[in-house]
């Protein structure tokens, strides 16, 4: 049988060990020492010691902060503690030593003892940190799809990491006086919100913004303003990405609002800005945006087309912007 004395403030032990009983003494040693949680500044122990072909360093892993120490205490003689990168080398040590390295940078750093060969390591791992809780950010955005007698609204927010109500003011003046139906949203990264509004005044300016309220307080975007549509007028078109594009075959995708009037709309297309090509004409009504959309088959494999669409009514015809597409 060996024994070890292993010495600590206003403590000192004398212990029978037998390579059985080595696990019970590093157990025991680390709790007088003391291995406190890993925070910042803080001190991590690791007891060195070595029987019988067992432990050499106890815990041989440990997970610290940036600015964190960590501190061997030699439990038995002729060990080091020596950094597989070169960064500390304390050197063979007896019984009672210790040895303090601060890592300043996160990274895993593996060391060994040059007597033996055993090994730890150390990560040192940036905490995570805490997301923000605050008031909403938020930014009134231009409203978009603005017609006769309806519009929608659009703004950014970010939550800030509280649950989030946040609804748009609307109305003729800065008084504003209406309000869109409230949403929610959560998280702490911006991101697009919008409102759709009905029953507008034809040709008349409207005000709006935007305003979000959590448990940290409220916050107003700042005025907006967009001027809805005579009753009647032009078509308005917009062409939009074709979609469903196969070797032979593609849909092609537009939006319009008939401004009050019946409108006949259709879609050009070819392979070259002359077009060539129509879809059938649909017809319709109304005063609101909406999808209009045609497929179209016998299309060379490979192949990049143009496209648009095209609005007439009785005040006039208007044409969407070139748009392309390749077949497969």
């Amino acid at each position: 049988m060996k024994s070890l004395k292993f010495f600590k403030p206003a403590l000192a032990t004398t212990l029978a060990i037998g390579s059985w009983r080595l696990v019970l003494l590093l157990a025991t040693a680390v709790s007088l020492i003391g291995y406190p949680k890993p925070a910042s500044a803080a001190t991590v122990n690791v007891a060195v010691g070595w029987y019988g072909g067992l432990i050499c360093f106890y815990p041989s892993l440990v997970t610290i902060h940036p600015g964190d120490q960590v501190k061997w205490i030699w439990l038995t003689s002729g060990h080091s503690t020596t950094s597989g990168h070169g960064i500390w080398n304390s050197g063979v040590r007896s019984q009672g030593a210790t040895f303090t390295h601060t890592f300043n940078s996160a990274g895993t750093f593996p060391y060994y003892c040059i007597r033996d060969g055993q090994v730890g390591k150390v990560i040192v791992a940036t905490p995570t940190p805490t997301p923000p809780n605050g008031p909403p950010i938020v930014t009134t955005n231009p409203a978009a799809f603005i017609a006769s007698f309806s519009a929608t609204l659009k703004g950014s927010l970010n939550p800030d990491g509280l649950s989030t109500t946040f609804h748009f003011q609307y109305g003729t003046t800065t008084s504003y006086g209406l309000t869109t139906a409230p949403q929610t949203q959560t998280g702490d990264t911006f991101r697009p919100v919008s409102a759709n509004i009905n029953s507008l005044a034809a040709h008349t300016t409207y005000h709006f913004r935007i305003v979000a309220s959590n448990t940290a307080g409220t916050t107003f975007g700042s005025d907006g303003t967009f001027t809805t549509l005579p009753p009647i007028g032009f078509p308005i078109v917009t062409t939009k990405p074709a979609t469903d594009v196969a070797t032979s075959a593609a849909t092609r995708n537009g939006l319009l609002d008939p401004h009050g009037l019946t409108t006949s709309v259709y879609f050009q297309c070819g392979i070259t800005t002359n077009y060539g090509r129509t879809t059938a004409v649909q017809s319709q009504t109304g005063n609101t945006f909406r999808n209009i959309a045609a497929n179209v088959v016998g299309l060379a494999g490979n192949t990049t087309y143009h496209f648009r669409i095209v609005a007439t009514n009785s005040v006039g015809t208007r044409y969407g912007t070139d748009g392309t597409f390749t077949t497969q």
